[in-house]
């Protein structure tokens, strides 16, 4: 068998600082795991929280990814993680077309109603909510498949900015779907859950868990994201929590309801309605 002859292989481009330059080139289609945080193809809109989008790929949350957030039951904070982003999508769809502004944000199982007037004050008006609930006889071992099945559907709605759910214990094929529904859609599905769910794998292209650390900070941990893993801990500042615009809303809410009673007191109507001996006098009380 003749010997096999060497062949001489050209040295790969140095880039200035010395160090050897990718070999492979840029094509469509071909994500290479240097360029994590690029945008790329795909889309990404700032979480509002400056140090967790230099975390995250693309600069920002997925907006056309299943996003799963695990969070203790007593955490709750779902509105404080994503008002700052959806607040600011909802602001530029009415500044785009006249139809743009009509984006809806649907509620799949919330276990509370969120607080109005700190999403008002944000600039999410109520009307664009849309709260889907579980039937009062629904089966507890197939309820959340169900409501799955809402998600998915909502997915696919073009008036629908975006999917929120609590819905735990999902099936992964299940998973598998709604991944597959937000990417082929283009919308973000954000999936709340309880902490044990992080024993588990998932499909979700990205991995969050929320802890409330002692100074009422907002701790996150990335489980799982497209790029290298990140051992550490991000810490969110309390100013940049939405507490803001609740306190806003609730100085608001009283500020109307004190003009209210003195204009009662004095005996003026009050929206259209006069005002009585006995509102006057609720209205002091």
């Amino acid at each position: 068998m003749p010997a096999l002859s060497s062949i001489a292989l050209p040295p790969l481009p140095q880039e200035p600082g010395g160090r050897t330059a990718a070999a492979m080139p840029q094509v469509a289609g071909v994500w290479r795991g240097s360029d994590w945080h690029e945008r790329g193809g795909g889309r990404a809109w700032p979480t509002g929280y400056g140090v967790l989008d230099a975390e995250l790929p693309g600069g920002g949350w997925p907006a056309n990814a299943l996003i799963e957030v695990l969070q203790p039951a007593h955490a709750h904070a779902e509105w404080p993680l994503l008002l700052p982003a959806l607040a600011a999508r909802m602001q530029e769809g009415k500044a785009r077309a006249a139809g743009g502004g009509h984006r809806r944000l649907v509620l799949v199982a919330p276990p509370f109603l969120p607080f109005m007037p700190a999403l008002q004050a944000a600039g999410i008006a109520p009307e664009r909510l849309c709260c889907v609930q579980k039937a009062a006889d629904a089966r507890a071992a197939s309820w959340n498949v169900d409501l799955a099945w809402a998600c998915e559907q909502a997915l696919h709605c073009r008036d629908v900015l975006a999917v929120l759910a609590w819905l735990p214990d999902l099936p992964v094929p299940v998973l598998r779907r709604l991944q597959l529904a937000a990417a082929s859609q283009g919308r973000p599905l954000w999936l709340w859950g309880g902490l044990e769910a992080s024993r588990r794998s998932s499909p979700a292209a990205l991995r969050l868990q929320l802890e409330i650390a002692e100074d009422c900070r907002l701790q996150v941990r990335l489980l799982k994201r497209k790029g290298p893993a990140l051992e550490k801990a991000l810490l969110l500042p309390r100013t940049s929590w939405g507490w803001l615009p609740v306190m806003q809303a609730q100085a608001m809410r009283q500020a109307a309801q004190h003009r209210e009673a003195a204009l009662l007191l004095h005996g003026h109507s009050v929206g259209g309605r006069p005002a009585t001996a006995a509102a006057a006098a609720h209205a002091g009380a």
